[in-house]
This record gives C-alpha cells, sequence and structure tokens, in this order.
C-alpha cells in the first residue's frame, strides 16, 4: 500500500493517468497542435487585412478594418491552449468552447464591419473563409476523438473533482478544533473568575453585619409561616369578599379594599394596622356575625371550626404578639440594612451578585456554544474518514494502485 500526503496526491494521480492513458493524450496533443497551428494561420491572415488596405481607405472604413482586426486577434489572444502536462477534459472543453466562440465574433464582426471595406479586401476575405472553414472541420474532428476515445479518460480525470472537499473537510476541522481551543480556554478562565465572585461573596457575606440581617431574615419568614397558619379561616373570607362584590351579602360597614388587601397578602395588611389591630378586629367580628347568620353557606363544621378560631384569636392574643414580633423583626432588618448601606457593603454586595449572575448567563450560553462545535468537530471527523475511504476505494478501481492518503492537521 502506498502512503501519500493529501497536498501530493493530485500531482501523483495526474501523473498516473497521464500514464496510462499516454496514447490517448499524445492523439489529443497533436490534434491540439493542428488546432493551434490554423489559429496562427489565421492571425497572419487577419494581419494581411491592414496590409492589403495600402493606405487607401478613407477615415471611417480605415476604423472599421481596425475594429475588425483587434476584436478577432483579441479573441485569439484569449484562447488558452493546453499544453502537454495540462492536457485534461476541462481545459480541453474550454479549447473547444473559446474557439467556438472565435468563430461567432468572427461572424458578427464580419457583418459589421466589411461592408465598408470588404471591395478592397476581396482575396484576404477568400483566405480567412478558408482558414475558417479548415479550422471548423479540424474541430469538428477534435471534438468527436473527445465524444469517443475521451470517455474513460474524462471519468478518471473527474475523480480529481472530488479532491477539495476532502480538503473543504480538514479546513473545517482545523477551524472548528481551533474554536474549541478557545472556547474550552474561554469557558475554564469564567469558571475560575466565577469561583472567585462566589468566594468573594461568601468572605462579604461573613460580615456580623450579614450574618446578623440572615437571622433576621430567617426568624421573619418563620413567623410569617406561623401567622399565615394562624389565618385558617381565609376561605370563609374569601366568600365573604365574593357575596360583597356581588352584592349577594350585606354587611354594614365592611370596607371591601381592605379585604381585598388582606387576602392579598394579610402579614403586611396586619404589619401596618394599629397596635390593636382594630381594623383586623372589627373584620373578625363582621365575619363572625356573617358566619353566625348562615349567610356564607359553609359546612357546619367548618363554620362552627372558622367561629371557634376566630373567638381564640380574641381570648390568647398570641396572634396580637406574632404581629408585634414582625414589627420588631422589619424594625431590625431596615436597621441593618442602613447599617450594611453605610458602610458600602451593599453595593459591593449587589456588584457581586450582578457579576455572578452576568457570569453565569455567559457561562450557559458558551457552555452551548462548546457543545455546538464539539459536535460539528465530531460530525466534520466522522465525514472525512467516509470521504477518504470511499475517494481510496474509487481511486483502486481507476488506476489499480491500492493507496492510503495521510492528511495532516495544524494542530
Amino acid at each position: 500500500m502506498n502512503e501519500i500526503e493529501l497536498e501530493n496526491f493530485e500531482d501523483y494521480y495526474k501523473e498516473k493517468i497521464n500514464s496510462i492513458y499516454s496514447k490517448i493524450k499524445k492523439s489529443v496533443s497533436k490534434l491540439i497542435t493542428d488546432l493551434e497551428a490554423n489559429l496562427v494561420d489565421i492571425r497572419s491572415s487577419i494581419d494581411h487585412f491592414e496590409e492589403a488596405s495600402g493606405g487607401s481607405l478613407g477615415d471611417k472604413p480605415l476604423r472599421s478594418l481596425k475594429f475588425f482586426v483587434d476584436r478577432i486577434n483579441k479573441e485569439i489572444d484569449e484562447i488558452s491552449i493546453p499544453r502537454e502536462n495540462d492536457v485534461y477534459h476541462d481545459n480541453l472543453i474550454e479549447l473547444s468552447t473559446s474557439i467556438k466562440k472565435l468563430f461567432t465574433t468572427i461572424n458578427e464582426t464580419a457583418r459589421k464591419a466589411l461592408p465598408k471595406f470588404q471591395k478592397e479586401v476581396q482575396p484576404q476575405i477568400k483566405e480567412l473563409n478558408y482558414l475558417t472553414r479548415k479550422l471548423q472541420k479540424k474541430l469538428t474532428i477534435f471534438n468527436e476523438f473527445l465524444r469517443k476515445k475521451y470517455g474513460d479518460v474524462k471519468k478518471a480525470e473527474e475523480l480529481i473533482h472530488k479532491l477539495p472537499k476532502i480538503f473543504s473537510l480538514k479546513d473545517n476541522i482545523e477551524n472548528a478544533k481551533k474554536d474549541l481551543t478557545e472556547y474550552e480556554k474561554e469557558l475554564e478562565d469564567r469558571k475560575k473568575n466565577q469561583e472567585e465572585l462566589n468566594q468573594k461573596l461568601l468572605e462579604l457575606e461573613k460580615n456580623q453585619l450579614f450574618q446578623e440581617i440572615k437571622e433576621q431574615r430567617d426568624a421573619l419568614f418563620k413567623l410569617k409561616i406561623e401567622i399565615n397558619d394562624e389565618l385558617s379561616f381565609k376561605k370563609a373570607l374569601k366568600k365573604l369578599k365574593v357575596g360583597v362584590e356581588k352584592n349577594k351579602i350585606s354587611v354594614p360597614g365592611i370596607d371591601p379594599n381592605y379585604l381585598r388587601d388582606f387576602l392579598k397578602n394579610p402579614t403586611r395588611v396586619l404589619a401596618s394596622d394599629t397596635t390593636d389591630l382594630q381594623k383586623f378586629r372589627s373584620l373578625l367580628v363582621k365575619l363572625r356575625h356573617a358566619l353566625e347568620e348562615n349567610k356564607l353557606n359553609l359546612k357546619s363544621d367548618k363554620k362552627d371550626k372558622t367561629i371557634e378560631h376566630i373567638n381564640k384569636i380574641f381570648e390568647e392574643k398570641e396572634l396580637h404578639e406574632n404581629i408585634e414580633k414582625l414589627k420588631e423583626l422589619q424594625v431590625n432588618i431596615k436597621s441593618l440594612k442602613n447599617k450594611i448601606e453605610n458602610q458600602g457593603l451593599s453595593g459591593m454586595s449587589e456588584d457581586i451578585k450582578n457579576q455572578i449572575s452576568l457570569n453565569t448567563v455567559k457561562l450557559e450560553h458558551l457552555e452551548n456554544d462548546l457543545n455546538k462545535k464539539n459536535n460539528d468537530y465530531t460530525r466534520y471527523l466522522a465525514s472525512l474518514k467516509e470521504q477518504r475511504e470511499d475517494f481510496q476505494t474509487l481511486v483502486k478501481k481507476t488506476i489499480g494502485d491500492d493507496i492510503k492518503i495521510n492528511i495532516s492537521f495544524t494542530f
């Protein structure tokens, strides 16, 4: 098995097919030489047009003659003649197409320009007609040869067209690997930065003021749960609210706004009430009255338990004490927040938290991008492996060589 670097394969393969099909290539080269010789004759014939005019033409015919000569010479100059090492089907078709284009240019230019000076150049016109007909016959033979004899060579040469895809996959793999390395480094740096920020925040929150405010907030949270547990009659209050709003229940002196706010956030409303909870006590009295008159359509056991609970609140004062504790905790928390603010600790804490939040979002996006790039990288590798194996199989079928293409990467 021959091992060949990807970058060297095209030269190796071309040398092989040139050797295998050397007879056909030589025959094509001879036909190309005939075509080239004919093109040289036409070029020389065109130059004869200017020589034949002998300076006898007026300005306008002379300009037409010059346009005719320059246009055709330019078209001939643009025809690329494949040399021995460039005899491949694509170049041969390009040659054929260029000569056909030359015929079109000669016909179109002659139709426009010749009438203005044709009397002075009749022999040259005949010479040009003869040479173009001769070139047409040679081109027909050339195209016929390509059609009948060059088919197998064409198929062998077309295999080279698959190389750009392999090179493209190689580039994709190198680019994806480069991106992966950059993303991995950025991810590592961001994770390190996140750890540093979290450590900073932990150190900051070890401050006594932060410890105290955390304890106070925890106590406040537990106390709110306890207060909400004591307000187990909220279902009855909701029924009362609906009845009042729909004018189905008449409760003199009730404040609908207070009732709505209480159901929405009872602890906040109770904390803003007077010390003796006058509004709350008034609401309870009205609720108990509505229950006793059976205005809320509650089941008997539920109604009795609710009335019992209301009476307990009036008798034991536990709820009142908890509300006072809640107010005290809120005052303490506010005082601690002010101290933290005055020492500049609050701004530092918020700044670090904002950085952590922003970094968390960027980390998430970066991890998603890294996963995508990793998937791309894996897909490109699998595709390159498949393409290389298929290509090597085709090479063996075409030229009989068992080869392995080595692909080297820059990473």
